[in-house]
């Protein structure tokens, strides 16, 4: 026996108003299900691009702080002076550039020159900057050479 065509049409829409509210449902699930997803595969990126950055602009401020204190070394007028200025310099410069106080007591300063008198005219001074980041345990390591100046 035939359906009427009026059951058929009646089936029909609720077969149709049944998939409409499965595919309603569904929709909002895709976005949970990426956010459940991302948040764990994303943080660790996250916090490594951080890192990196962090490393990377103390690196940089290192470079610049070394760079200075070569400088003050290399225009004083006699070693003990030269030895003076240069540490004032990596002090009050590294206070200036953003570095803490632990930062501060982590570094190592080494200067050596090319020969026994470090002033004389054309010498080349060579400064070495070892900063170790309490937070991260890292070893920043940069240098910085200038010469001395005939002209000075």
């Amino acid at each position: 026996m035939r359906k009427p065509l009026s059951a058929l049409r009646d089936s029909h829409w609720r077969i149709e108003r049944a998939q409409s509210r499965s595919r309603n449902f569904d929709r909002g699930s895709a976005s949970v299900e990426f956010v459940i997803l991302a948040i764990p595969l994303f943080l660790p990126i996250l916090i490594y691009i951080s890192q990196f950055a962090d490393v990377s602009a103390k690196e940089i401020n290192g470079r610049n702080l070394v760079r200075e204190v070569v400088r003050a070394y290399v225009t004083s007028e006699d070693l003990g002076q030269a030895q003076s200025r240069a540490n004032t310099m990596l002090e009050y410069g590294a206070k200036r550039m953003g570095f803490t106080e632990q930062e501060i007591s982590s570094m190592k300063l080494s200067i050596t020159c090319s020969s026994h008198s470090c002033l004389t005219e054309g010498e080349r001074v060579l400064a070495h900057l070892q900063i170790t980041s309490p937070e991260t345990h890292r070893t920043i390591d940069v240098s910085a050479q200038m010469y001395v100046s005939p002209w000075q």
